[in-house]
Protein backbone atom coordinates (compact mmCIF):
# COMPACT_ATOMS: atom_id res chain seq x y z
CA UNK A 1 0.00 0.00 0.00
CA UNK A 2 1.03 3.68 -1.03
CA UNK A 3 0.23 6.45 1.42
CA UNK A 4 0.47 9.96 0.46
CA UNK A 5 -1.84 12.90 1.14
CA UNK A 6 -4.13 13.38 -2.05
CA UNK A 7 -5.30 11.26 -4.49
CA UNK A 8 -6.19 13.02 -8.11
CA UNK A 9 -8.02 11.23 -10.18
CA UNK A 10 -8.47 11.72 -13.70
CA UNK A 11 -5.39 13.67 -15.69
CA UNK A 12 -7.49 16.14 -18.05
CA UNK A 13 -6.95 19.89 -17.62
CA UNK A 14 -8.49 20.18 -13.86
CA UNK A 15 -6.62 17.15 -12.52
CA UNK A 16 -3.15 18.42 -13.98
CA UNK A 17 -4.18 22.03 -12.95
CA UNK A 18 -4.53 20.49 -9.10
CA UNK A 19 -1.63 18.66 -9.65
CA UNK A 20 0.62 21.98 -10.02
CA UNK A 21 -1.56 23.71 -7.41
CA UNK A 22 -0.61 20.74 -4.54
CA UNK A 23 2.99 20.36 -6.22
CA UNK A 24 3.71 24.19 -6.37
CA UNK A 25 2.99 23.93 -2.15
CA UNK A 26 4.97 21.00 -1.79
CA UNK A 27 1.86 18.75 -1.16
CA UNK A 28 2.54 14.93 -2.37
CA UNK A 29 -0.51 13.43 -4.63
CA UNK A 30 -0.60 11.07 -7.19
CA UNK A 31 -2.48 11.70 -10.37
CA UNK A 32 -4.36 8.62 -11.79
CA UNK A 33 -5.19 8.91 -15.48
CA UNK A 34 -6.87 5.82 -17.22
CA UNK A 35 -5.90 6.90 -20.68
CA UNK A 36 -2.48 5.81 -21.48
CA UNK A 37 -1.46 9.90 -22.42
CA UNK A 38 -3.06 12.80 -23.19
CA UNK A 39 -5.82 13.08 -25.21
CA UNK A 40 -4.65 14.69 -28.97
CA UNK A 41 -8.18 15.69 -30.07
CA UNK A 42 -8.57 19.56 -29.22
CA UNK A 43 -11.63 19.93 -27.01
CA UNK A 44 -11.81 23.23 -24.86
CA UNK A 45 -10.10 26.68 -26.96
CA UNK A 46 -9.69 29.66 -25.22
CA UNK A 47 -7.68 30.17 -21.69
CA UNK A 48 -9.42 32.58 -20.00
CA UNK A 49 -7.89 36.12 -18.34
CA UNK A 50 -8.29 34.65 -14.72
CA UNK A 51 -6.45 31.14 -15.80
CA UNK A 52 -3.71 33.21 -17.46
CA UNK A 53 -3.45 34.99 -13.76
CA UNK A 54 -3.12 31.79 -12.12
CA UNK A 55 -0.76 30.37 -14.89
CA UNK A 56 1.04 33.62 -14.33
CA UNK A 57 1.48 32.99 -10.58
CA UNK A 58 2.65 29.51 -11.09
CA UNK A 59 5.51 31.13 -13.95
CA UNK A 60 4.11 29.39 -16.86
CA UNK A 61 2.13 31.73 -19.04
CA UNK A 62 4.23 32.23 -21.30
CA UNK A 63 4.73 28.39 -21.94
CA UNK A 64 1.06 28.19 -22.20
CA UNK A 65 0.56 31.47 -24.52
CA UNK A 66 3.15 29.75 -26.45
CA UNK A 67 1.75 26.81 -26.96
CA UNK A 68 -1.45 28.11 -28.88
CA UNK A 69 -1.48 30.81 -31.34
CA UNK A 70 1.21 32.72 -32.64
CA UNK A 71 1.60 35.42 -30.72
CA UNK A 72 0.16 37.62 -33.17
CA UNK A 73 -2.71 36.10 -34.36
CA UNK A 74 -6.05 38.73 -33.95
CA UNK A 75 -8.18 37.01 -31.56
CA UNK A 76 -11.20 37.87 -34.39
CA UNK A 77 -14.55 35.97 -34.76
CA UNK A 78 -16.34 35.85 -37.85
CA UNK A 79 -19.72 35.24 -39.32
CA UNK A 80 -20.09 33.34 -42.71
CA UNK A 81 -22.92 32.05 -44.42
CA UNK A 82 -20.23 29.83 -45.69
CA UNK A 83 -16.52 30.50 -45.43
CA UNK A 84 -16.20 30.90 -49.09
CA UNK A 85 -19.30 33.05 -49.67
CA UNK A 86 -20.41 35.73 -48.18
CA UNK A 87 -19.23 37.50 -44.41
CA UNK A 88 -22.25 38.45 -42.09
CA UNK A 89 -20.33 40.17 -39.05
CA UNK A 90 -16.88 40.28 -37.45
CA UNK A 91 -15.39 40.79 -33.85
CA UNK A 92 -11.89 42.14 -33.67
CA UNK A 93 -10.15 41.54 -30.36
CA UNK A 94 -6.36 42.15 -30.32
CA UNK A 95 -3.58 39.40 -30.38
CA UNK A 96 -2.23 38.42 -27.50
CA UNK A 97 0.92 40.54 -28.08
CA UNK A 98 -1.30 43.23 -28.42
CA UNK A 99 -2.55 42.02 -24.99
CA UNK A 100 0.69 42.20 -23.25
CA UNK A 101 1.87 45.66 -24.46
CA UNK A 102 -1.48 47.55 -25.16
CA UNK A 103 -1.00 50.63 -27.14
CA UNK A 104 -3.74 53.98 -26.00
CA UNK A 105 -6.35 53.13 -28.87
CA UNK A 106 -6.09 49.17 -28.03
CA UNK A 107 -7.46 50.47 -24.29
CA UNK A 108 -9.65 52.73 -25.79
CA UNK A 109 -10.87 50.06 -27.89
CA UNK A 110 -10.86 47.36 -25.32
CA UNK A 111 -10.86 49.24 -21.76
CA UNK A 112 -10.80 45.11 -20.31
CA UNK A 113 -7.19 45.21 -20.85
CA UNK A 114 -7.10 48.00 -17.55
CA UNK A 115 -8.28 45.07 -15.38
CA UNK A 116 -6.04 42.37 -16.27
CA UNK A 117 -3.07 41.67 -18.09
CA UNK A 118 -4.77 38.76 -20.01
CA UNK A 119 -7.61 38.69 -22.31
CA UNK A 120 -8.66 35.91 -24.36
CA UNK A 121 -5.21 33.47 -24.91
CA UNK A 122 -6.27 30.88 -28.05
CA UNK A 123 -5.03 27.48 -26.53
CA UNK A 124 -6.43 24.60 -27.50
CA UNK A 125 -6.56 22.05 -24.70
CA UNK A 126 -4.58 19.42 -26.15
CA UNK A 127 -1.66 21.93 -26.38
CA UNK A 128 -2.12 23.21 -22.71
CA UNK A 129 -2.60 19.50 -21.29
CA UNK A 130 1.40 18.87 -22.18
CA UNK A 131 2.50 22.01 -20.71
CA UNK A 132 0.88 21.08 -17.33
CA UNK A 133 1.91 17.55 -17.41
CA UNK A 134 5.44 19.04 -18.01
CA UNK A 135 4.74 21.44 -14.76
CA UNK A 136 3.04 18.96 -12.70
CA UNK A 137 5.66 16.33 -13.31
CA UNK A 138 8.60 19.02 -12.15
CA UNK A 139 7.67 18.77 -8.95
CA UNK A 140 8.97 15.87 -6.70
CA UNK A 141 5.94 15.58 -4.62
CA UNK A 142 3.48 14.65 -7.57
CA UNK A 143 3.46 11.16 -8.86
CA UNK A 144 1.58 11.35 -12.24
CA UNK A 145 0.65 7.66 -13.56
CA UNK A 146 -1.11 7.44 -16.94
CA UNK A 147 -2.83 3.95 -17.63
CA UNK A 148 -3.90 3.73 -14.18
CA UNK A 149 -8.13 3.40 -13.49
CA UNK A 150 -9.63 3.36 -10.31
CA UNK A 151 -11.18 0.59 -9.19
CA UNK A 152 -12.75 1.11 -5.95
CA UNK A 153 -12.51 3.57 -3.17
CA UNK A 154 -13.83 3.38 0.73
CA UNK A 155 -13.42 5.78 3.32
CA UNK A 156 -13.75 6.19 6.93
CA UNK A 157 -13.12 9.09 9.80
CA UNK A 158 -9.62 9.55 8.37
CA UNK A 159 -9.11 9.10 5.16
CA UNK A 160 -9.59 7.23 1.87
CA UNK A 161 -8.48 3.37 0.73
CA UNK A 162 -8.14 3.22 -3.16
CA UNK A 163 -7.62 0.28 -5.62
CA UNK A 164 -6.18 1.49 -8.68
CA UNK A 165 -5.28 -1.33 -11.93
CA UNK A 166 -2.63 -0.48 -14.50
CA UNK A 167 -4.81 -0.85 -17.76
CA UNK A 168 -1.92 -2.94 -19.67
CA UNK A 169 -0.81 -5.34 -17.17
CA UNK A 170 -3.52 -5.49 -14.48
CA UNK A 171 -1.13 -5.05 -11.64
CA UNK A 172 -3.16 -3.68 -8.63
CA UNK A 173 -2.24 -0.86 -6.41
CA UNK A 174 -3.82 0.35 -3.22
CA UNK A 175 -3.39 3.93 -1.94
CA UNK A 176 -4.17 5.31 1.34
CA UNK A 177 -4.70 8.94 1.59
CA UNK A 178 -6.54 11.63 3.61
CA UNK A 179 -8.15 12.95 0.53
CA UNK A 180 -9.64 11.93 -2.83
CA UNK A 181 -10.53 14.49 -5.90
CA UNK A 182 -12.63 13.36 -8.86
CA UNK A 183 -11.83 14.93 -12.17
CA UNK A 184 -12.77 12.08 -14.05
CA UNK A 185 -15.36 14.20 -16.17
CA UNK A 186 -18.40 14.16 -17.32
CA UNK A 187 -19.05 10.72 -16.75
CA UNK A 188 -17.43 10.75 -13.36
CA UNK A 189 -17.37 7.09 -11.97
CA UNK A 190 -16.59 8.39 -8.65
CA UNK A 191 -19.63 11.01 -8.53
CA UNK A 192 -21.67 8.31 -9.79
CA UNK A 193 -20.39 5.97 -6.59
CA UNK A 194 -21.17 8.65 -4.51
CA UNK A 195 -25.00 8.89 -5.25
CA UNK A 196 -24.44 12.60 -6.37
CA UNK A 197 -26.87 13.62 -9.01
CA UNK A 198 -26.76 16.07 -11.38
CA UNK A 199 -28.75 19.56 -11.11
CA UNK A 200 -29.77 21.57 -14.65
CA UNK A 201 -31.23 20.62 -18.06
CA UNK A 202 -29.31 17.81 -20.37
CA UNK A 203 -28.88 17.67 -24.11
CA UNK A 204 -29.17 21.30 -25.23
CA UNK A 205 -27.42 20.34 -28.23
CA UNK A 206 -25.69 17.68 -29.84
CA UNK A 207 -22.61 18.25 -32.24
CA UNK A 208 -19.79 16.48 -34.29
CA UNK A 209 -16.42 17.28 -33.59
CA UNK A 210 -13.77 16.72 -36.55
CA UNK A 211 -10.23 17.77 -35.99
CA UNK A 212 -8.47 17.75 -39.37
CA UNK A 213 -5.63 19.23 -41.26
CA UNK A 214 -5.74 21.40 -44.41
CA UNK A 215 -2.97 23.11 -45.80
CA UNK A 216 -5.47 24.33 -48.35
CA UNK A 217 -8.14 26.06 -45.47
CA UNK A 218 -6.52 29.97 -45.05
CA UNK A 219 -5.61 29.66 -49.25
CA UNK A 220 -9.19 29.20 -49.91
CA UNK A 221 -11.03 31.69 -48.69
CA UNK A 222 -10.82 35.83 -48.26
CA UNK A 223 -11.43 35.79 -44.68
CA UNK A 224 -8.25 36.65 -43.43
CA UNK A 225 -6.80 34.86 -39.86
CA UNK A 226 -9.37 34.49 -36.93
CA UNK A 227 -9.96 31.94 -34.47
CA UNK A 228 -13.63 30.95 -35.03
CA UNK A 229 -15.12 31.02 -38.43
CA UNK A 230 -18.87 30.29 -37.98
CA UNK A 231 -20.79 28.90 -41.19
CA UNK A 232 -24.65 29.85 -40.84
CA UNK A 233 -26.23 27.43 -43.04
CA UNK A 234 -29.03 24.88 -43.60
CA UNK A 235 -26.80 22.41 -45.21
CA UNK A 236 -23.69 22.03 -42.67
CA UNK A 237 -23.79 24.41 -39.79
CA UNK A 238 -20.72 24.63 -37.78
CA UNK A 239 -17.92 26.43 -36.56
CA UNK A 240 -14.45 26.47 -37.09
CA UNK A 241 -11.59 26.93 -34.75
CA UNK A 242 -7.71 27.81 -35.53
CA UNK A 243 -5.68 25.33 -33.82
CA UNK A 244 -2.47 26.09 -35.22
CA UNK A 245 -2.89 29.41 -37.04
CA UNK A 246 -1.38 27.08 -40.14
CA UNK A 247 -3.12 24.31 -41.18
CA UNK A 248 -4.94 22.58 -38.44
CA UNK A 249 -8.60 23.10 -36.99
CA UNK A 250 -11.57 21.63 -35.71
CA UNK A 251 -15.00 21.94 -37.52
CA UNK A 252 -17.90 21.88 -34.51
CA UNK A 253 -20.85 20.38 -36.61
CA UNK A 254 -24.71 21.29 -35.23
CA UNK A 255 -26.69 17.94 -35.23
CA UNK A 256 -30.32 19.10 -36.82
CA UNK A 257 -32.95 17.54 -34.35
CA UNK A 258 -33.96 14.64 -36.04
CA UNK A 259 -30.39 14.18 -37.78
CA UNK A 260 -28.73 11.22 -36.90
CA UNK A 261 -24.44 11.97 -35.19
CA UNK A 262 -23.84 8.52 -38.18
CA UNK A 263 -25.27 10.38 -41.08
CA UNK A 264 -22.60 12.66 -41.11
CA UNK A 265 -19.43 12.39 -43.21
CA UNK A 266 -16.71 14.31 -41.66
CA UNK A 267 -14.98 15.74 -45.13
CA UNK A 268 -18.27 16.44 -46.67
CA UNK A 269 -19.38 18.27 -43.77
CA UNK A 270 -16.17 20.19 -43.77
CA UNK A 271 -16.66 20.47 -47.84
CA UNK A 272 -19.98 21.93 -47.71
CA UNK A 273 -19.64 24.63 -44.53
CA UNK A 274 -16.74 25.74 -46.54
CA UNK A 275 -18.93 25.69 -49.74
CA UNK A 276 -14.79 24.84 -51.25
CA UNK A 277 -14.21 21.00 -51.92
CA UNK A 278 -10.73 21.62 -49.91
CA UNK A 279 -8.14 18.90 -49.44
CA UNK A 280 -8.33 17.85 -45.52
CA UNK A 281 -6.85 14.99 -43.35
CA UNK A 282 -9.31 13.83 -41.45
CA UNK A 283 -7.08 13.47 -37.64
CA UNK A 284 -10.03 11.97 -35.62
CA UNK A 285 -13.73 12.67 -34.98
CA UNK A 286 -15.50 12.63 -31.56
CA UNK A 287 -19.32 13.49 -30.97
CA UNK A 288 -20.68 15.30 -27.99
CA UNK A 289 -23.75 16.89 -26.11
CA UNK A 290 -24.01 20.19 -24.73
CA UNK A 291 -25.53 20.64 -21.55
CA UNK A 292 -26.36 22.74 -18.57
CA UNK A 293 -25.73 20.78 -15.45
CA UNK A 294 -24.08 21.02 -11.97
CA UNK A 295 -23.31 18.47 -9.57
CA UNK A 296 -25.98 18.93 -6.16
CA UNK A 297 -22.88 18.60 -4.19
CA UNK A 298 -19.67 18.93 -4.59
CA UNK A 299 -18.26 17.52 -1.29
CA UNK A 300 -18.73 13.74 0.44
CA UNK A 301 -16.70 13.58 3.44
CA UNK A 302 -13.15 13.48 2.50
CA UNK A 303 -14.25 13.45 -1.44
CA UNK A 304 -14.47 16.39 -3.34
CA UNK A 305 -15.86 16.46 -7.03
CA UNK A 306 -14.27 19.66 -9.65
CA UNK A 307 -14.05 19.96 -13.04
CA UNK A 308 -16.55 18.10 -15.67
CA UNK A 309 -17.29 16.01 -12.68
CA UNK A 310 -18.98 18.89 -11.02
CA UNK A 311 -20.93 20.94 -13.91
CA UNK A 312 -21.18 20.37 -17.80
CA UNK A 313 -21.43 23.34 -19.82
CA UNK A 314 -22.49 24.34 -23.32
CA UNK A 315 -19.12 25.94 -24.87
CA UNK A 316 -20.69 28.82 -25.89
CA UNK A 317 -18.25 31.82 -23.76
CA UNK A 318 -15.69 29.28 -22.73
CA UNK A 319 -16.46 28.47 -19.71
CA UNK A 320 -16.04 24.99 -18.94
CA UNK A 321 -12.34 24.18 -18.73
CA UNK A 322 -11.57 27.57 -17.37
CA UNK A 323 -14.50 27.40 -14.29
CA UNK A 324 -12.49 23.97 -13.44
CA UNK A 325 -9.24 25.06 -13.25
CA UNK A 326 -10.64 27.42 -10.70
CA UNK A 327 -12.41 24.85 -8.89
CA UNK A 328 -7.94 22.96 -8.91
CA UNK A 329 -6.94 26.46 -7.33
CA UNK A 330 -9.94 27.13 -4.73
CA UNK A 331 -9.06 23.64 -3.62
CA UNK A 332 -5.72 22.92 -4.03
CA UNK A 333 -4.20 25.64 -1.86
CA UNK A 334 -7.37 24.83 0.86
CA UNK A 335 -6.13 21.05 0.43
CA UNK A 336 -2.22 22.28 1.27
CA UNK A 337 -3.63 24.35 4.00
CA UNK A 338 -4.86 21.46 6.36
CA UNK A 339 -2.50 18.92 5.47
CA UNK A 340 0.51 21.39 6.48
CA UNK A 341 -1.34 21.94 9.72
CA UNK A 342 -2.69 25.91 9.32
CA UNK A 343 -5.87 25.25 7.79
CA UNK A 344 -8.97 24.40 9.68
CA UNK A 345 -11.90 22.18 8.80
CA UNK A 346 -14.14 25.05 7.48
CA UNK A 347 -11.45 25.56 5.06
CA UNK A 348 -12.42 22.31 3.46
CA UNK A 349 -16.15 22.85 4.16
CA UNK A 350 -15.89 26.40 2.07
CA UNK A 351 -15.16 24.64 -0.94
CA UNK A 352 -18.64 24.02 -2.04
CA UNK A 353 -19.65 27.34 -0.90
CA UNK A 354 -17.54 29.31 -2.66
CA UNK A 355 -17.37 27.14 -6.08
CA UNK A 356 -21.11 25.74 -6.47
CA UNK A 357 -22.94 29.11 -6.81
CA UNK A 358 -19.78 29.99 -9.35
CA UNK A 359 -20.43 26.59 -11.04
CA UNK A 360 -24.59 27.66 -11.46
CA UNK A 361 -23.63 30.66 -12.43
CA UNK A 362 -21.33 29.57 -15.18
CA UNK A 363 -23.35 27.14 -16.30
CA UNK A 364 -26.38 29.17 -16.60
CA UNK A 365 -24.50 31.92 -18.61
CA UNK A 366 -23.11 29.70 -21.02
CA UNK A 367 -26.44 28.04 -21.74
CA UNK A 368 -27.94 31.75 -22.36
CA UNK A 369 -25.34 32.44 -24.86
CA UNK A 370 -26.27 29.63 -26.87
CA UNK A 371 -29.98 30.26 -26.74
CA UNK A 372 -29.54 33.65 -27.68
CA UNK A 373 -27.42 32.27 -30.97
CA UNK A 374 -30.16 29.71 -32.01
CA UNK A 375 -32.19 32.03 -34.06
CA UNK A 376 -29.02 32.86 -35.94
CA UNK A 377 -29.44 29.98 -37.50
CA UNK A 378 -32.86 29.59 -37.57
CA UNK A 379 -32.24 32.28 -40.67
CA UNK A 380 -29.74 30.63 -42.10
CA UNK A 381 -31.65 29.37 -44.81
CA UNK A 382 -32.92 32.97 -45.78
CA UNK A 383 -29.57 34.14 -45.49
CA UNK A 384 -28.12 32.26 -48.46
CA UNK A 385 -31.38 33.40 -50.70
CA UNK A 386 -30.92 36.02 -53.31
CA UNK A 387 -31.83 39.80 -52.37
CA UNK A 388 -33.48 41.46 -51.09
CA UNK A 389 -34.72 38.69 -48.44
CA UNK A 390 -31.20 37.40 -48.17
CA UNK A 391 -29.90 40.81 -47.55
CA UNK A 392 -32.65 40.99 -45.09
CA UNK A 393 -31.95 37.73 -43.29
CA UNK A 394 -27.90 38.49 -43.23
CA UNK A 395 -28.72 41.66 -41.38
CA UNK A 396 -31.17 40.99 -39.16
CA UNK A 397 -28.42 37.75 -38.17
CA UNK A 398 -25.97 40.23 -37.90
CA UNK A 399 -27.92 42.73 -35.34
CA UNK A 400 -28.98 39.66 -33.49
CA UNK A 401 -24.75 38.54 -33.01
CA UNK A 402 -23.90 42.04 -32.24
CA UNK A 403 -26.39 42.12 -29.04
CA UNK A 404 -25.12 39.10 -27.86
CA UNK A 405 -21.42 40.53 -27.67
CA UNK A 406 -21.14 38.90 -23.89
CA UNK A 407 -20.57 35.69 -25.52
CA UNK A 408 -17.50 36.37 -26.95
CA UNK A 409 -16.37 39.16 -24.13
CA UNK A 410 -17.00 37.83 -21.16
CA UNK A 411 -14.35 39.63 -19.07
CA UNK A 412 -17.08 39.72 -16.12
CA UNK A 413 -17.67 36.16 -16.19
CA UNK A 414 -14.19 35.05 -15.57
CA UNK A 415 -13.01 38.16 -13.70
CA UNK A 416 -16.07 39.14 -11.83
CA UNK A 417 -16.99 35.78 -9.79
CA UNK A 418 -17.37 36.22 -5.95
CA UNK A 419 -17.90 34.10 -2.85
CA UNK A 420 -20.79 35.71 -1.12
CA UNK A 421 -21.84 33.17 1.18
CA UNK A 422 -18.13 31.63 1.74
CA UNK A 423 -18.02 31.17 5.77
CA UNK A 424 -13.88 31.96 5.30
CA UNK A 425 -14.70 35.18 3.78
CA UNK A 426 -15.63 37.51 6.15
CA UNK A 427 -18.63 40.18 5.08
CA UNK A 428 -18.55 44.04 5.90
CA UNK A 429 -22.11 44.27 4.87
CA UNK A 430 -21.60 46.42 1.68
CA UNK A 431 -23.79 45.73 -1.37
CA UNK A 432 -22.51 43.19 -4.38
CA UNK A 433 -21.70 45.01 -7.32
CA UNK A 434 -23.42 44.40 -10.39
CA UNK A 435 -22.77 41.00 -11.48
CA UNK A 436 -22.68 41.97 -15.52
CA UNK A 437 -21.20 38.84 -17.73
CA UNK A 438 -19.25 41.57 -19.90
CA UNK A 439 -18.00 43.98 -17.68
CA UNK A 440 -16.37 43.64 -14.53
CA UNK A 441 -16.22 45.93 -11.77
CA UNK A 442 -13.16 45.75 -9.72
CA UNK A 443 -14.09 45.86 -5.89
CA UNK A 444 -12.09 44.86 -2.50
CA UNK A 445 -15.21 43.48 -0.95
CA UNK A 446 -14.58 40.02 0.55
CA UNK A 447 -14.91 37.28 -1.51
CA UNK A 448 -14.27 39.00 -4.65
CA UNK A 449 -10.81 38.56 -7.30
CA UNK A 450 -8.48 41.43 -5.59
CA UNK A 451 -8.11 43.68 -8.46
CA UNK A 452 -5.13 44.29 -10.82
CA UNK A 453 -3.06 47.35 -10.69
CA UNK A 454 -0.01 48.28 -12.79
CA UNK A 455 2.77 49.32 -10.36
CA UNK A 456 5.62 51.61 -10.74
CA UNK A 457 8.21 49.08 -11.19
CA UNK A 458 6.27 47.54 -13.87
CA UNK A 459 4.95 44.87 -12.20
CA UNK A 460 0.83 43.87 -11.15
CA UNK A 461 -0.05 44.25 -7.59
CA UNK A 462 -0.92 40.37 -8.18
CA UNK A 463 2.42 39.68 -8.20
CA UNK A 464 2.58 40.75 -4.37
CA UNK A 465 0.47 38.04 -3.23
CA UNK A 466 2.75 35.61 -1.36
CA UNK A 467 1.52 31.61 -1.02
CA UNK A 468 -0.04 32.50 2.46
CA UNK A 469 -2.34 35.49 3.25
CA UNK A 470 -1.21 38.94 2.08
CA UNK A 471 -2.03 41.98 4.06
CA UNK A 472 -2.45 45.22 1.58
CA UNK A 473 -2.24 48.01 3.49
CA UNK A 474 -2.50 51.56 1.44
CA UNK A 475 -2.23 54.69 2.82
CA UNK A 476 -0.22 56.97 5.40
CA UNK A 477 0.57 55.29 8.81
CA UNK A 478 3.19 53.12 10.87
CA UNK A 479 3.77 50.55 8.66
CA UNK A 480 6.31 48.56 10.78
CA UNK A 481 3.86 48.38 13.55
CA UNK A 482 1.04 46.91 11.25
CA UNK A 483 3.10 45.04 9.94
CA UNK A 484 4.02 43.29 13.13
CA UNK A 485 0.61 43.08 14.09
CA UNK A 486 -0.21 40.74 11.25
CA UNK A 487 2.62 39.23 10.96
CA UNK A 488 3.29 38.27 14.51
CA UNK A 489 -0.13 36.83 14.89
CA UNK A 490 0.29 34.80 11.86
CA UNK A 491 3.46 33.21 13.32
CA UNK A 492 2.00 32.28 16.19
CA UNK A 493 -0.82 30.58 14.90
CA UNK A 494 1.24 28.69 12.29
CA UNK A 495 -0.72 30.62 9.77
CA UNK A 496 1.67 32.23 6.64
CA UNK A 497 0.63 36.44 6.76
CA UNK A 498 3.00 38.55 4.20
CA UNK A 499 2.77 42.03 4.42
CA UNK A 500 2.94 45.10 1.25
CA UNK A 501 2.69 48.74 1.98
CA UNK A 502 1.83 50.67 -1.17
CA UNK A 503 1.31 54.43 -1.24
CA UNK A 504 0.24 54.16 -4.91
CA UNK A 505 -2.92 56.50 -5.19
CA UNK A 506 -4.70 53.95 -8.09
CA UNK A 507 -4.30 51.12 -5.19
CA UNK A 508 -5.73 53.18 -2.63
CA UNK A 509 -8.78 54.15 -5.13
CA UNK A 510 -9.25 50.28 -6.06
CA UNK A 511 -8.68 48.67 -2.79
CA UNK A 512 -11.23 51.24 -1.13
CA UNK A 513 -10.13 50.27 2.40
CA UNK A 514 -6.71 50.85 4.35
CA UNK A 515 -5.94 47.33 5.09
CA UNK A 516 -7.68 44.31 2.71
CA UNK A 517 -6.31 41.03 3.72
CA UNK A 518 -5.73 38.46 0.37
CA UNK A 519 -5.95 34.72 0.24
CA UNK A 520 -3.37 32.74 -1.28
CA UNK A 521 -5.43 32.33 -4.34
CA UNK A 522 -5.95 36.00 -5.09
CA UNK A 523 -9.67 36.55 -3.68
CA UNK A 524 -10.15 39.11 -0.63
CA UNK A 525 -11.02 37.51 2.56
CA UNK A 526 -11.20 40.70 4.66
CA UNK A 527 -10.94 44.58 4.58
CA UNK A 528 -11.21 46.93 6.96
CA UNK A 529 -10.08 50.69 7.66
CA UNK A 530 -8.74 50.29 11.05
CA UNK A 531 -6.76 46.63 12.26
CA UNK A 532 -9.13 44.17 14.10
CA UNK A 533 -9.16 44.38 17.72
CA UNK A 534 -8.16 40.86 17.90
CA UNK A 535 -6.08 39.97 14.92
CA UNK A 536 -5.78 36.21 16.03
CA UNK A 537 -9.43 35.47 15.74
CA UNK A 538 -9.37 37.06 12.72
CA UNK A 539 -6.68 34.97 11.06
CA UNK A 540 -8.32 31.75 12.73
CA UNK A 541 -11.93 32.77 11.29
CA UNK A 542 -9.99 33.39 7.46
CA UNK A 543 -8.43 30.10 7.40
CA UNK A 544 -10.85 27.88 8.52
CA UNK A 545 -10.86 27.60 12.37
CA UNK A 546 -13.96 28.18 13.40
CA UNK A 547 -14.54 30.75 16.01
CA UNK A 548 -17.73 30.13 18.23
CA UNK A 549 -20.64 31.00 17.03
CA UNK A 550 -19.07 32.51 13.69
CA UNK A 551 -18.80 29.67 11.19
CA UNK A 552 -21.72 26.94 11.57
CA UNK A 553 -20.42 23.49 9.96
CA UNK A 554 -21.51 22.85 6.55
CA UNK A 555 -23.82 19.62 6.47
CA UNK A 556 -23.24 18.98 3.05
CA UNK A 557 -20.18 17.76 3.89
CA UNK A 558 -20.94 14.90 6.78
CA UNK A 559 -19.79 11.71 6.12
Amino acid sequence: MIEVPVLVVGGGPVGLALACELGLRGTGCILAEQRPGINEHPRANVVASRTMEHFHRWGIADRVARAGLPLDYPVDIVFTTRLARREIFRFSFPSYEDCRSPSAAKLSQLPDLLQSRYFKTSVAQSDLEPVLLDFARSFDAVDVRFGWRLDDFTQDDDGVTARLTQSVTEESLLVRCRYLVACDGGRSEVRARLGVSLDGEADLGQFVGVHFRSPDFMRRHALGRATLYWAMNRESPGVFIAINGRDTFTFQRSVAPGESVSSIRPLAAIQAAFDEPIECEILSVQPWKAHQLVAERLRIGRVFIAGDAAHLFVPTGGFGMNTGIGDAVDLGWKLAAVIDGWGGAALLDSYHAERHPVAVRNTTEAADNYRKIRPAFARAQDAEAPDPLGASARSEIARGIAEGAKHFAATGIHLGYRYESSPVCIPDGTPSPPDDPQVYVPTSRPGSRAPHVMLDDGRSILDLFGAGFTLIRTGEGDADRDEALFVNAGRELGIPVSFQALGDAQVARLYERRFVLVRPDGHVAWRGDQPPVDVAALLRRVAGHDEAGATPPNPETAL
